[in-house]
C-alpha cells in the first residue's frame, strides 16, 4: 500500500514550516507527478486536571478562522533541540497557564492531517495541576486561562462550542482517564 518517493523538491521553507513537492510511484506502478506535503515539527498538547478535578484550558483567537477557540495548552515541539514530546507538553503548560502537574502521562498520539501534513500530535494528561506562577506566553499569544469541570468540557464538546478538531480528538483520548466512557 505504501508509495515510493521518486523525487522530492523543497518549494518553500519559512520558520518551522516547509512545503515540499514529491513525485511518487503507487504500488500498481502509476506515478503521482505532484503530491504536496507540509512539514511541521510534532505538536503537543496536555489536558491539565487540577486537584479538584477541573480542566485548565485557554481561550485563544485564531486568525485563520477569525474567532476565539477554547483549547488545551499546547504547541510545537522545539525542533532545533529534538525536544521530547512529554517535555514539550510540560513546557507549553507552564508557559501558557502557569500550572504544573504532579503526574503527566501520554494518553494518545494522532495525526492532525495525514493527507497533507507529516507531523504527529502527542496528547498528555497532567494530574494534580496547581498554579505555580503567571503564564509567560510567546510574544504574539494572547491567552485567557479558564478552569472548567469535566462535565462542562464534555458538554461543550457535545454542543460544538469546543470545535477545534485537534482539541476534540485529544479530549477524546483523555475522557476515559476522567471517568467518561
Amino acid at each position: 500500500m505504501e508509495w515510493k518517493t521518486l523525487e522530492s523538491k523543497e518549494l518553500l521553507q519559512v520558520g518551522l514550516f516547509r512545503l515540499r513537492q514529491d513525485r511518487c510511484q503507487m504500488p500498481d506502478g502509476r506515478v503521482m507527478p505532484r503530491y504536496y506535503v507540509m512539514e511541521f515539527p510534532d505538536w503537543v498538547n496536555i489536558v491539565p486536571v487540577t486537584h479538584d478535578n477541573k480542566i485548565v484550558m485557554v481561550e485563544q483567537y485564531r486568525h485563520a478562522s477569525g474567532r476565539v477557540h477554547l483549547e488545551l495548552p499546547g504547541g510545537s515541539t522545539e525542533p532545533h533541540i529534538v525536544e521530547d514530546p512529554k517535555r514539550g507538553a510540560l513546557r507549553e503548560l507552564i508557559e501558557e497557564t502557569g500550572y504544573v502537574p504532579d503526574d503527566i502521562r501520554l494518553v494518545g498520539k494522532h495525526f492532525p492531517n495525514p493527507s497533507m501534513q507529516n507531523n504527529a500530535m502527542w496528547t498528555f494528561i497532567g494530574f494534580g495541576c496547581r498554579k505555580q506562577g503567571e503564564p509567560t506566553p510567546d510574544p504574539y499569544e494572547d491567552l485567557k486561562v479558564v478552569e472548567l469541570t469535566v462535565s462542562e468540557v464534555y458538554q461543550k464538546i457535545q454542543s460544538g462550542e469546543i470545535d477545534h478538531s485537534i482539541v476534540v480528538a485529544s479530549l477524546h483520548y483523555a475522557m476515559s482517564f476522567l471517568g467518561i466512557r
